[in-house]
C-alpha cells in the first residue's frame, strides 16, 4: 500500500472507508441468520468462523506471533465487545440496517459523556452543545410518543456505548500489537464468551446457513483488520467521520437483500447526529 499511497493519512482513510463498507456485509449476513437462528448461536458461529479466517495470518510466524504484552487489555476490550454485540445481534433481526447505522452514529457522544462520568474530564461548552444536538438527532430517529419504539431499537441504542468502549481500547492495543494479533485475540475472547450461550441455545444448521456464517466470519475479520490498520495510522477522531458513510452502504444493503429501508425521519435524525458528531470530532482534532 505504501507504493500506491505514500501519505500515511491517505492509507488510513482508505482502510477506514473499506472497513465501513465491509461491516455492512457483516451486518447483512447476521441479519439473514438471526431471522432463523438464536442470536447467541449466530454470534458464536460468526466468531468461530472468524478465528478460522484470521488464524493463518496470526500464526504465520508460529505461536510466537500471538505473543502480546496487553492480554488484560484484550480481555477488557472483549467484555465491552461481547456485551455490545450480544445486544446488537439480538436487535438486528427487528430493525433495518439503515436504522442500526443511524443509531451507531451516536457513539462519539457516548464517549464524551463517559469521559465526564468515569474519567472526570472537563468538557467545554462546544462539546456539550455537540452532545445535546447529537441526542436531539437520536430523538428524531426514535420519536418517542409519536412513533412506537420497539425493543430492538432500545437494545441497539444500548449496544452503542459498549461498542464505543471496545473501539477506544482497540485504539490503545492497535498501537502495540499487529492488526492480525488484535483481531485474533478479539475473536478468541469473543468465541469463549459467547460459547456457553451459543451452545445452550444451539439449533440445527443448514448448509446455506453455514455458508452465510462463513461469509459473516470473513466480513467481520476483514472489516476489523481494516479498522485496526486505520487506528494504527490515524487518530480515532479522524476515523469516525468516514464511518458515517455506513448509512449509505446500509441503505443499499436494505434494498438489495431485504427489499426495505428506514423511514425518512431516520435519515433526518442521522443527518443531525452526523453534524453534531462531526463538529465534536473537528473541535477535538483542532485542540
Amino acid at each position: 500500500m505504501t507504493k500506491l499511497l505514500a501519505a500515511r493519512a491517505s492509507r488510513g482513510f482508505l482502510f477506514a472507508l473499506l472497513a465501513g463498507l465491509v461491516f455492512q456485509g457483516l451486518n447483512a449476513s447476521v441479519k439473514l441468520l438471526v431471522a432463523e437462528l438464536p442470536p447467541m448461536q449466530v454470534a458464536l458461529m460468526r466468531w468461530i468462523t472468524g478465528i478460522l479466517w484470521i488464524a493463518p495470518f496470526a500464526l504465520a510466524q508460529g505461536f510466537g506471533g500471538l505473543r502480546t504484552q496487553d492480554l488484560k487489555l484484550h480481555g477488557l476490550r472483549s467484555l465491552f465487545h461481547a456485551g455490545g454485540y450480544a445486544l446488537w445481534y439480538t436487535a438486528l433481526g427487528s430493525v433495518t440496517l439503515a436504522t442500526a447505522a443511524a443509531l451507531s452514529f451516536s457513539g462519539p457522544l457516548f464517549v464524551t459523556l463517559g469521559a465526564v462520568l468515569f474519567l472526570g474530564e472537563k468538557v467545554r461548552r462546544a462539546r456539550w452543545l455537540a452532545v445535546f444536538f447529537g441526542f436531539v438527532g437520536v430523538l428524531v430517529i426514535l420519536r418517542p410518543g409519536l412513533a412506537e419504539i420497539g425493543v430492538g431499537t432500545l437494545l441497539m441504542l444500548a449496544s452503542v456505548p459498549l461498542i464505543a468502549g471496545s473501539n477506544l481500547v482497540a485504539k490503545v492495543v492497535a498501537g502495540r500489537d499487529t492488526p492480525a494479533q488484535v483481531v485474533f485475540w478479539q475473536s478468541a475472547f469473543a468465541m469463549v464468551l459467547f460459547a456457553p450461550f451459543g451452545i445452550w441455545l444451539w439449533e440445527p444448521v443448514s448448509a446455506a446457513q453455514l455458508g452465510i456464517a462463513v461469509l459473516a466470519g470473513l466480513f467481520g475479520t476483514v472489516a476489523y483488520f481494516f479498522l485496526t490498520w486505520s487506528f494504527r495510522l490515524l487518530d480515532i477522531s479522524a476515523v469516525q467521520p468516514l464511518m458515517f458513510l455506513g448509512i449509505v452502504w446500509a441503505s443499499l444493503a436494505d434494498v438489495a437483500f431485504f427489499g426495505t429501508t428506514a423511514d425518512a425521519w431516520t435519515f433526518v435524525g442521522a443527518a443531525v447526529v452526523v453534524a453534531a458528531s462531526t463538529m465534536l470530532v473537528g473541535r477535538e482534532t483542532k485542540r
